[in-house]
């Protein structure tokens, strides 16, 4: 996976009688994979039912709306990310705290159909202590489970995307009063840099401006130049023709061609 296109949250019903259903992010990757992500801080009775009715809901939006009766009904792969906080399965093994979910044969017990997953990420569950993580998985786990009792970013974190995820955090902990100082000291600060920017580009076509013209004068200069020397050779020319000095000696001496000189 290289990249992800984030999509639409929002997915009408049929028609209006029936639920539309709002997703907390669906994205499709680069080699055609789908995800939704299901936040739920609170257990639900029917949460099972809750995953299966979106991801239907989801699948059934990405059949095409014209021509099916030439449609094959392939469907791409689609996972469904429920992360659940204050909340788990009651019948997890010991120390599970991801469970993942597909259609299987309960006959041969291998996996019937690859294309559709649930990933059940259990916060609650996920009880390990910082001197335990090993993974970048456990690390993100962790820094999510505990986000909110951090007061820096937990020195065994280094990678560049936590301090952006902890910087995000703070921003979503502002109170309004100080969201709006905030964002005015941003909008300060941007306005600054596009003054910058705006003088800066300003100060480099002036300078493009200044060499252009000072090259324009050179060549027009060196044309001047260029035409006055070959005044003076055509007058040589004619003074030594009068001469009666041969064509060939007036061109070599001069650099003229016998063309130049003889039409003089």
């Amino acid at each position: 996976m290289k990249y992800l296109h984030f999509l639409k949250n929002e997915h009408q019903g049929e028609d209006k009688n029936t639920a539309k259903v709002i997703l907390k992010i669906s994205c499709v990757d680069d080699q055609g994979n789908y995800f939704l992500v299901e936040l739920q801080c609170t257990d639900q009775k029917f949460f099972k039912d809750r995953c299966l009715y979106y991801s239907s809901r989801f699948i059934s939006d990405l059949a095409p709306k014209g021509g099916v009766n030439l449609w094959k009904y392939e469907l791409p792969p689609l996972y469904v990310i429920a992360v659940m906080d204050r909340f788990s399965f009651e019948d997890n093994l010991p120390g599970q705290y991801i469970r993942r979910v597909s259609l299987m044969d309960i006959e041969t017990g291998k996996e019937f159909y690859h294309k559709l997953g649930f990933i059940y990420i259990q916060l609650d569950a996920f009880d390990k202590a910082k001197e335990d993580i090993k993974t970048g998985l456990e690390q993100w786990l962790f820094v999510i489970k505990h986000l909110s009792k951090f007061v820096d970013i937990p020195t065994f974190i280094k990678r560049p995307i936590f301090k952006r995820l902890f910087k995000i955090a703070e921003v979503a902990a502002l109170t309004k009063e100080e969201r709006m100082a905030y964002e005015t000291s941003l909008k300060d600060k941007w306005d600054r840099q596009n003054q910058l920017d705006f003088a800066v580009e300003t100060a480099v076509e002036k300078e493009r401006a200044k060499a252009a013209m000072e090259i324009k004068e050179a060549l027009s200069r060196a044309e001047q130049a260029e035409a006055k020397a070959k005044g003076e050779k055509l007058s040589i020319a004619r003074n030594l023709k009068q001469l009666d000095i041969p064509v060939a000696d007036i061109a070599k001496a001069t650099g003229l061609s016998t063309e130049e000189v003889e039409g003089l």
